[in-house]
């Protein structure tokens, strides 16, 4: 009995992962992508994990950029600014800038992403609708 458990509790928590990586891959993220100074900013935003990433790419090499600093100014719908920088890392095989944010509330957030490369500054601003 303990055995058939055990397995039970293996296939729960592998299919637990699996959704949650679906999640802030694909299902519930929503993309936006511009380019700005020669860089392509793409955020995603995945409200059910309360995440944010962007991912930089070189405009003329297409390559990600995976040195730099990033900024995040959000002023959500209530009016309040919530700053925070976004941290560099590898999430599965894909670099990108990421923090979490406070994105409990329904309506418009406004996203002044500043990202700081190679002693240059680009900004992108974006705008997010929470349903």
């Amino acid at each position: 009995m303990k055995k058939i458990g055990l397995i039970l509790m293996g296939i729960f928590i592998s299919f637990a992962t699996s959704i949650i990586f679906a999640q802030m891959t694909y299902g519930t993220a929503q993309s936006e992508g511009k380019v700005m100074d020669g860089v392509r900013a793409v955020l995603n935003v995945t409200p059910s994990m309360s995440m944010v990433d962007v991912v930089l790419i070189n405009a003329d090499s297409g390559k990600t950029i995976t040195s730099g600093k990033v900024f995040a100014s959000v002023k959500g719908p209530d009016g309040k600014v919530e700053k925070k920088e976004l941290v560099g890392g590898t999430m599965g095989k894909d670099f990108s800038y990421m923090n979490t944010l406070n994105l409990s509330q329904k309506g418009k957030y406004c996203f002044d992403i500043t990202a700081e490369i190679e002693n240059k500054k680009v900004k992108f601003n974006f705008d997010y609708h929470k349903k």
